[in-house]
């Protein structure tokens, strides 16, 4: 094991013997920065959230997409993305000795087209993002298979679930957080196969439980204790007869969590892993959210990866990745955003099936190709090998991406999420920031929300709120009323930005609470 500065925050981190041997076999450089900073060069390649309304550069329509309309991208439409009226390798250039790699793939980068959005085969759900297969969904990101859901993240064949996260095969839910197999579940946390819980934490196989903890096979129970129905039914009723008494609840649900025996980690079948939210992983380091892992280190949202490390929304058995942001079904990828069913490739961002790249960008199909064009297979590797040179000599070899090629600024993306940083300290990392704030300020006709769902008419749908935290204006949608009326809930006080701030420190509790109690 070695140690050593991280070159971002000027932190000491360790290099372990585990991973020279990885970085070895992947012939690749150790890494400059400590894992913390590999992840957020990732992650300001991933804007999840932040959409604007522009044009599409090709059909002229409008369109909702990742990028500002005063990004300098051109972007396109789902549709004209993927169509035959342009062609990716129209833009390949030679490599010029005469400057640095990265000089060129800038330049590549941003003479080539951009999808406006990474969605696939979604009905009627526009505002949607990192997302395929959804039907009827509003502003849900990182979400898959999804019917009749609104504002959530990580939702995985989920239905009418409303401001949820890392939740999976669950339906009439909602503010429920790494949960599973639910139903008609409100503020519950880490549960499982339950249904009708409201306020519960890591139940299993329950139902018509309230403030209850650590549960299994409980029914018509409060803070543990199992009641008449009658009974469960009136203190329910009580909570949710207006915003007043949720907000009253929420408070005694914290306090209650606090004083809850948890365990370590929420690990499933593991062996010899360290993390949080793993199931049937063995052998690694600093795993979240990831499944079914073999021999994987530093990794974050994750699915049956195999022998990689440093990898982030990483799916479907890709194996032997390095610093990878996004890829499916992928083999020998490194320092690379966006790479689906590829292998062999380097540098490369948004490719699907190409085999052997350097530098590419926007590829659909290719082989043995830098900077979008394509040689012969030892042409390739000779030039390769040259561009490898150059990188060694700059001291960039085998690191990823300099901040500078990140497409979009680092408060718009999930870097600024998982590692706040101001404007400044940004800008000193080299990441850009945007300055313009997306939505409306000051526009409001309705200052004081009604409290219980039972005083609200039809007519609220014309009203504009505005957010008791943040003051942004927001509105109610036809879907998300009639979702608050079939579960008896009060309208929202908050925009929805806001409310997902919530749930993400609410995990980070969750998160440091498990640390302190290992």
């Amino acid at each position: 094991m070695t140690k050593e500065i991280c070159k971002t925050c000027n932190q000491e981190f360790e290099i372990r013997d585990a991973d020279m041997i990885f970085y070895e076999q992947m012939k690749t450089a150790p890494p400059l920065y400590c894992s913390d900073c590999r992840m957020a060069r990732r992650l300001v390649f991933r804007n999840e959230r932040t959409l604007y309304k522009r044009q599409c550069d090709l059909c002229r329509k409008d369109i909702i997409t990742v990028y500002s309309p005063e990004s300098d991208f051109q972007v396109y439409c789902h549709d004209c993305w993927w169509s035959d009226g342009w062609d990716p390798k129209s833009f390949g250039v030679d490599y010029d000795r005469t400057k640095t790699f990265f000089e060129q793939y800038k330049e590549l980068q941003k003479k080539v087209p951009r999808q406006s959005m990474a969605a696939v085969n979604n009905v009627r759900s526009d505002y949607t993002n990192g997302s395929a297969e959804n039907k009827d969904c509003y502003m849900i990101f990182a979400a898959d298979y999804n019917e009749d859901c609104m504002y959530s993240r990580l939702l995985q064949r989920d239905k009418f679930c409303v401001d949820c996260a890392f939740l999976h095969e669950s339906e009439l839910c909602y503010e429920c957080l790494d949960s599973r197999k639910c139903f008609k579940c409100m503020f519950c946390e880490q549960c499982q196969s339950s249904s009708d819980l409201l306020f519960c934490y890591n139940m299993r196989d329950s139902s018509n439980c309230i403030f209850c903890t650590n549960g299994r096979h409980l029914t018509n129970a409060i803070f543990n204790v199992k009641y008449e129905k009658e009974e469960y039914e009136k203190k329910k009723a009580e909570i949710l007869k207006n915003y007043e008494s949720i907000e009253k609840a929420k408070k005694e649900f914290e306090r209650l969590k606090e004083k809850t025996i948890r365990k370590f980690a929420s690990q499933n079948k593991c062996n010899n892993v360290t993390g949080d939210y793993l199931y049937n992983c063995h052998q690694g380091v600093l795993l979240y959210d990831t499944y079914d892992a073999k021999n994987c280190s530093y990794m974050t949202d994750t699915e049956s990866p195999i022998d990689s490390w440093d990898c982030n929304n990483y799916y479907y058995k890709s194996q032997f990745g390095y610093n990878i942001m996004g890829a499916l079904e992928g083999s020998q990828l490194k320092n690379s955003a966006f790479v689906f069913y590829c292998s062999g490739v380097e540098y490369c961002e948004n490719c699907h099936h190409l085999v052997n790249g350097l530098g590419c960008n926007a590829i659909r199909k290719g082989e043995c190709m830098i900077l979008n064009k394509t040689y012969s297979k030892e042409e390739y590797f000779k030039l390769k090998e040259k561009i490898e040179v150059e990188l060694k000599q700059n001291s960039v070899f085998g690191q990823y991406f300099p901040a500078n090629l990140a497409p979009f600024c680092y408060n718009e993306t999930l870097a600024h999420d998982y590692f706040p940083l101001t404007k400044e300290e940004s800008l000193k990392r080299g990441f850009r920031w945007q300055e313009k704030t997306t939505g409306t300020y000051g526009l409001e006709t309705l200052k004081e929300i009604p409290s219980s769902i039972f005083d609200i008419s039809e007519d609220i749908l014309k009203e504009i709120f505005v957010c008791e935290e943040c003051k942004k204006n927001f509105r109610i949608t036809q879907a998300e009323l009639s979702f608050y009326k079939r579960m008896n809930l009060p309208l929202p006080h908050k925009d929805f930005e806001c409310r997902h701030k919530e749930r993400e420190w609410q995990n980070e509790i969750l998160v440091s609470s498990g640390t302190e109690n290992a």
